[in-house]
């Protein structure tokens, strides 16, 4: 009896080329209650508060105060119950924003002290 290879072989590479798009998607977005320190990353969520040039955000699983300093001084402009996407890195129990994108698309670029 003879076994052919060639459709084991086929199937094992396109298996190792789709595993990594399926792994890549699923790095998006970082849950508030698993934040690792430092680290780049993209949370989103609601504020909830506003404190200054702070603000918490809600992702429905957890809360985190987001330091928000915008360029040139002026204050984030935010409001309570508003929808928004941070990049930016945790670090001593904040979220230090780097940009704050709105749900209408406008993007708030952040000082990093």
């Amino acid at each position: 009896m003879k076994f052919n290879l060639l459709p084991s072989i086929v199937l094992i590479g396109l298996a190792a080329l789709i595993i990594p798009f399926q792994v890549g998607a699923q790095k998006a977005q970082t849950q508030i209650e698993n934040l690792p320190n430092a680290r780049v990353m993209t949370i989103s969520g609601k504020v909830t508060k506003l404190l200054d040039d702070k603000f918490i955000l809600d992702n429905g699983k957890g809360q985190v105060i987001v330091e928000a300093e915008p360029h040139r001084g002026q204050p984030v402009s935010l409001s309570v119950g508003e929808q928004v996407t941070v990049v930016g890195n945790y670090d001593d129990q904040e979220f230090n924003a780097l940009s704050i994108t709105r749900g209408n698309g406008e993007t708030i670029q952040i000082h990093d002290d």
